[in-house]
């Protein structure tokens, strides 16, 4: 009796977890506008780009070459990238991404991650490499959203820049009260049957 509930229970969150995943578009800036070189502005689709964030194919004199596929964006001074998603239910998000900094040139570029302005971390452009990194957890009501990625340059530097790739958006539902409620009346129905059958 108790595997049954466990199960039960087991069974409605996932199901409510799997209704609520969200892809980003374009997540590794693979459809642009740039050709085999690269472009300051709005030249990767799905993303809105302020200040001086571009997106470079491999090999130009950004000097990055990404790890996977041939495009990544550039967080050049003060800039950023932003994009807009929708989500149908609240969700506990965290967002994970590949990060390089710009080799020859300045150092001290750190990248902001925000979510509708709710900072999720900062994250400091160390490693010519490119490093994996993960942000701490957000809770989001069901509407639309806006992710952000913003190059802040602390030391105000002449040329720093980040190289930003592969972002992805690792969702954990949280059960809504409807959720809770049909695990409660399952769990009191499956209890019901079982005093039945012990009488």
């Amino acid at each position: 009796m108790k595997k049954i509930l466990i199960a039960l229970a087991a069974t409605l969150i996932s199901t409510s977890a799997l209704a609520d995943t969200v892809s980003l578009q374009n997540a590794s800036f693979e459809i642009n506008t740039v050709g085999n070189w690269y472009g300051y502005g709005n030249v990767a689709a799905g993303w809105s780009f302020t200040g001086s964030g571009a997106v470079s194919h491999n090999g130009t004199p950004w000097y990055g070459n990404t790890a996977s596929g041939d495009y990544f964006a550039v967080l050049q001074n003060i800039a950023s990238i932003s994009q807009t998603f929708s989500n149908s239910s609240a969700a506990s998000y965290t967002i994970g991404f590949d990060m390089a900094l710009r080799p020859y040139y300045s150092t001290g570029q750190v990248v902001s991650v925000s979510l509708d302005g709710h900072t999720l971390g900062t994250y400091d452009a160390v490693s010519t490499g490119w490093n994996s990194f993960t942000t701490s957890a957000i809770s989001l009501a069901a509407g639309s959203h806006t992710l952000t990625f913003s190059g802040l340059n602390p030391q105000h530097a002449s040329d720093t820049s980040a190289f930003i790739d592969n972002i992805s958006m690792n969702v954990a539902s949280v059960p809504e009260p409807e959720t809770y409620a049909m695990l409660l009346a399952g769990l009191g129905l499956v209890a019901g049957v079982a005093r039945r059958r012990k009488a």
